[in-house]
């Protein structure tokens, strides 16, 4: 065993240790919720995968406290040995099969840039923002503009196979132990650190509609009505939608309630001429008062709308959680718009400190595109998503608590009490108070016999060493 005094005896070269005093150490280490950066004495950066293997079957074999950190918005920390896979950068595209095999490491804006210069007009399903990480993302079952035609990211035919490092030093692709392969679709990073994915790669339309319609609080009736008829009303694959509040700091500043308007952030992969007619969101341009933000873009494009959250990481004390839900309705988006509304009264600090909901309107093959049985998360009673998100300032516990106490809550305040129904809640964001048994659900004992099996000294952080 490796007592802690000796980070220096790691099998790591001088290249590929990162201290506190280093320029670059806060972009290695930083977490997306500012209270779980447990700020680690040395971040490990290896270069290659001999060198992540060999570093893996050090600390396996150590008290050291150590994590493994894709890139992205995780939050994944420890107080001795954060090992990066920033290195793990890799964009190999196969013409011929049309896949690609992509470094882990990265974070997906690199990935859609990669596509853009090398693959015009072709796609992975990947993930909605540019500063999600690939590894992370992947391993947490996948969320991207295309899941509402393709499914999951992690789904069998757009993740073919896994290029792993486990904690005894073997190298592998996951498809020659089957059984890792499936705790990797959405059973998260417990199993083995993945430095590489091979990933289907689909031609895609590089003119699609996009952007911000935003609408005063004085709206929100007339457009909750909307998006609940259009979300029963639309099957098409190509179309999707994001909800969410807007404007709410505005009650902090000048001293009054907040009255979020409502945003909708659209999505037509048919094109512009599409999108602004009756079959696509003719709707929500027509309603009174919508400021219109959409045009025509790629999809790399789209994924950068939301650039400027990423200024928030590592910011405030945060807590999230994401749900899919089996339908939006003007009653759902209604207590949504009352909760957040009524939280940011009570502590109006907790609308500078990352407080948000958004609602993502998706079409079934998202969460249906393949027989639930193929992967670890189970997951089959939703097609949208409801993101809850409560932060507040670092300095203040209360407002901490606070947070804390309504994402527990907030889940149930906004979909209804209704104790005959659970929750599903999907796998990335889970805090400590989420249930792995239930999440899992039948797979859980299987994902636990699998996780002593491939890591016996419980190393790499999840929910099935117990």
């Amino acid at each position: 065993m490796f007592p802690r005094s000796s980070i220096a005896e790691l099998p790591l070269s001088s290249s590929e240790i990162i201290y506190p005093d280093s320029p670059v150490y806060g972009r290695e280490s930083c977490t997306w919720a500012a209270q779980k950066d447990l700020k680690p004495k040395i971040i490990a950066r290896p270069s290659t995968t001999s060198s992540l293997a060999s570093l893996l079957s050090c600390l396996s074999n150590s008290d050291l406290d150590w994590a493994v950190r894709s890139t992205g918005v995780g939050s994944s920390s420890a107080s001795d040995v954060l090992i990066s896979l920033s290195a793990f950068d890799k964009f190999e595209y196969n013409a011929e099969e049309q896949t690609a095999v992509i470094g882990a490491g990265q974070t997906w804006g690199e990935v859609d840039r990669k596509i853009e210069e090398n693959v015009p007009g072709h796609a992975v399903v990947g993930a909605r923002c540019t500063y999600v990480g690939v590894g992370g993302s992947i391993l947490a079952g996948g969320i991207s503009w295309l899941s509402s035609e393709r499914g999951l990211g992690a789904d069998p035919h757009n993740m073919l196979d896994a290029k792993v490092v486990l904690t005894d030093g073997r190298i592998l692709w996951a498809s020659a132990e089957p059984e890792l392969l499936w705790a990797l679709r959405g059973g998260g990073g417990s199993f083995g650190v993945l430095v590489e994915a091979k990933l289907r790669v689909y031609p895609y339309p590089d003119k699609i509609y996009s952007g911000q319609i935003s609408y005063p609080r004085s709206a929100f009736s007339v457009v909750a009505k909307a998006i609940s008829r259009f979300t029963t009303e639309c099957k098409d694959p190509k179309m999707a939608m994001h909800i969410f509040p807007l404007d709410l700091s505005q009650g902090h500043y000048t001293g009054h309630a907040p009255k979020p308007g409502i945003g909708l952030q659209v999505f037509d992969a048919h094109g512009e001429v599409h999108g602004r007619s009756t079959e696509g969101f003719r709707w929500a341009l027509d309603i009174e008062g919508a400021i219109d933000s959409t045009s025509s873009m790629t999809i790399r494009q789209c994924n950068q709308i939301w650039d400027g959250l990423e200024a928030a990481k590592g910011r405030t004390t945060n807590f999230q959680s994401c749900l899919t839900i089996p339908q939006i309705d003007e009653q759902l988006i209604s207590r949504a718009w009352d909760w957040i509304e009524n939280l940011t009264l009570r502590d109006p600090s907790l609308s500078l400190g990352g407080t948000y909901v958004l609602i993502e309107f998706m079409q079934k093959p998202a969460f249906h595109s393949v027989d639930p049985a193929l992967r670890a998360w189970p997951g089959t009673r939703g097609q949208s998503v409801l993101q809850l998100g409560t932060g507040a300032p670092c300095n203040s516990e209360e407002s901490r608590e606070l947070a804390y106490r309504e994402i527990r809550e907030a889940p149930f305040i906004i979909c209804g009490r209704d104790e005959r129904c659970e929750l599903e809640y999907f796998t990335h964001s889970l805090e400590d108070f989420n249930d792995p048994r239930k999440i899992y659900a039948n797979n859980f004992e299987k994902l636990r016999e699998l996780k002593r099996h491939y890591d016996p000294h419980g190393g790499l952080k999840g929910p099935f060493w117990t």
